[in-house]
């Protein structure tokens, strides 16, 4: 059940089963600040709080945020975005335009490779268009990875002390 609490400037929400804005959530936000409006669709996948969808909202011609969690989903509507409820980004019709990924891989109980496993499946199957824009935040922690057909515009570190959050914006080629 949720028992979501909401901030209505930027509007979020969360609650014990929904991630509340934290740093990694921020870097996020001023990737995305610093693209231009592109139009057309974009997804925010992952969208926990949903409070990228305000951002993202500003930015494109539709924005919908996606997301495992009915709370999440709930988060949304809550605060009058589109949501949808499914375990990956089948749920798309088309190619997003401007994707954001800031995908879980902490708390994990796990070894961070096996954590990642569910961020790395999303990447695999997350469409964006030619010319298309992906913002992306990963851990230090995060086992390597490439991201084929992309090319990174701009790269952003946070230090924590026990890891550095990593964000980029790359463009689809």
């Amino acid at each position: 059940m949720c028992d979501l609490v909401c901030n209505k400037d930027p509007c979020f929400c969360w609650d014990d089963e929904v991630y509340a804005p934290a740093e990694d959530t921020w870097l996020a936000w001023r990737l995305l600040e610093g693209l231009p409006e592109v139009g057309g669709l974009g997804v925010d996948v992952g969208t926990g709080s949903c409070v990228l969808m305000n951002v993202l909202a500003r930015k494109v011609d539709f924005a919908i945020g996606i997301d495992i969690n009915p709370c999440a989903a709930k988060a949304c509507k809550l605060c009058s975005f589109e949501a949808a409820l499914c375990n990956s980004t089948s749920c798309l019709s088309r190619p997003a335009d401007l994707a954001v990924a800031n995908l879980p891989y902490l708390p994990c109980e796990d070894d961070p490779a096996t954590c990642w496993k569910w961020g790395r499946e999303v990447l695999e199957h997350l469409k964006v268009k030619k010319g298309g824009y992906l913002v992306l935040v990963w851990s230090s922690l995060t086992p390597e990875f490439e991201l084929r057909g992309y090319e990174a515009l701009r790269v952003e570190e946070v230090s924590l002390g026990f890891e550095t959050l990593r964000g980029a914006v790359f463009r689809r080629l």
